[in-house]
């Protein structure tokens, strides 16, 4: 049914749950498995110190998550890009979505927290409503068995 999967992920314990979902869906329809990791852009100006090093940090990061995935997807056989960059979740997303025919999006359903969940809504809701693709949210009390 499904030839592409995308994990979005942002390496948090609910993120952890959707990469076993995505895992196992990919698996499931012998599906590629794409895994995206974005280093949010934060609106503030570059020029102001250490915001060059926090990108920078957080790429790293999202390296260490989405390679830890693939070792895990490619122990069960399935074939696996992944992808670290930085920019605006949602719409990264959407566009990596919509570039690559992914069929299925797999994303965890928190990660905004607090006045900024408020303001602009999560990420999940967002893609729920523009992703070209399905898309499976994963609850945070959603442990597998």
């Amino acid at each position: 049914m499904y030839d592409r999967v995308l994990l979005a992920t942002d390496g948090s314990d609910n993120a952890e749950l959707a990469a076993q979902r995505a895992i196992g869906m990919a698996d499931c329809h012998d599906a590629a498995l794409h895994v995206l990791y974005v280093a949010e852009k934060t609106t503030e100006d570059p020029a102001q110190k250490g915001v060059e090093e926090k990108i920078a940090e957080e790429l790293n990061r999202g390296t260490d998550v989405v390679e830890d995935v693939e070792a895990r997807a490619t122990e069960n056989g399935i074939e696996v890009e992944t992808i670290v960059e930085p920019g605006v979740p949602r719409t990264m997303i959407e566009n990596y979505a919509a570039d690559r025919e992914i069929g299925l999006v797999v994303l965890g359903s928190t990660g905004a927290s607090g006045v900024t969940e408020k303001l602009v809504g999560t990420v999940a809701k967002y893609v729920v409503n523009e992703a070209p693709a399905d898309v499976f949210v994963v609850r945070p009390d959603s442990r597998l068995e």
